[in-house]
């Protein structure tokens, strides 16, 4: 099911598309729009459907604007989801649109115009708060892999793979989606991406912190048990006395503060140690009594 950041993109897009003075253009974009109806001279009638009504309004002017007759069929229902159709029923209508279709891109905003067509009809696009995913499919395989063909031209990172009975164009890269969105004119849904992908980014560093932080006070509290279990047994077998004065003292100053550091036990020696002096005589003290990790 299409999400709603999905349509909101779609619509901007073409809140953002106008008209141009160059018919190639123009053309263009219908011929991205009707991609999926593959229209061939063997057509006589053709039926697009929309979730976007205002679609089939801009669809329409801009195909009278060719003298194609064409007419909306608004809020009939098919499995529960609104849709709206195009029909263009009249022959030579249909012939005109072919006629355009076959054309090819001539300047260099045709291929923009092409990929705003055909976004707002197909593209699928998952909110970015689940994943980054846009997709185009078709049950065509040979309309999908010309569109591949078509992105791959473009500069943009797309593949395709097999769903069911369709075959999917698609890209899970973050880039690409953003780049995409810039140029057939959704631009704020660019941005609500890429903020979405920078508080995710955020979130994964703080859990990456935690969860060493969490790990790091887990080690010292393990390591300090170890050395408070090696200390007391020293005491109860008498050994810790045989031991010299500064380890004596060090057990002492760890038993007495369990949550110090290893760097403020050595600062409170008689004779100030190193963190790594207190951990190796901390291990003679564990190494004495026996005590493993």
């Amino acid at each position: 099911m299409e999400s709603t950041f999905s349509k909101s993109s779609r619509v901007e897009a073409l809140d953002n598309f106008k008209f141009s003075k160059n018919d190639c253009c123009n053309i263009s974009f219908l011929k991205g729009y009707f991609y999926r109806d593959n229209i061939n001279e063997k057509i006589d009638i053709l039926i697009h459907k929309t979730d976007i009504p205002k679609t089939a309004k801009v669809i329409k002017k801009l195909l009278s604007k060719y003298n194609i007759e064409s007419y909306v069929v608004d809020k009939e229902y098919e499995s529960k989801n609104h849709v709206t159709k195009i029909y263009i029923t009249e022959t030579e209508s249909v012939k005109s649109l072919y006629t355009l279709q076959v054309k090819k891109l001539c300047c260099d905003k045709c291929l923009q115009h092409f990929l705003i067509g055909v976004f707002i009809s197909d593209g699928v696009l998952v909110n970015p708060s689940k994943e980054y995913h846009l997709e185009f499919s078709y049950r065509d395989g040979t309309l999908a892999n010309k569109l591949l063909d078509i992105f791959n031209r473009a500069g943009f990172d797309f593949k395709i793979s097999k769903r069911k009975s369709s075959s999917v164009v698609y890209t899970k890269n973050s880039e690409t989606i953003e780049e995409f969105l810039v140029t057939v004119g959704a631009q704020n849904s660019c941005l609500e991406l890429m903020e979405d992908k920078v508080v995710k980014d955020l979130r994964n560093h703080i859990n990456r912190v935690t969860n060493c932080d969490a790990a790091n006070i887990a080690k010292t509290i393990n390591a300090g048990q170890k050395y408070i279990k090696a200390i007391n047994k020293l005491i109860e077998t008498e050994l810790l006395y045989d031991l010299p004065d500064d380890l004596q003292e060090l057990a002492q100053l760890k038993l007495e503060n369990p949550e110090l550091s290893l760097s403020d036990l050595g600062k409170m020696c008689s004779e100030p140690m190193t963190k790594s002096s207190v951990n190796r005589r901390l291990q003679k003290l564990c190494a004495v009594a026996q005590i493993e990790e």
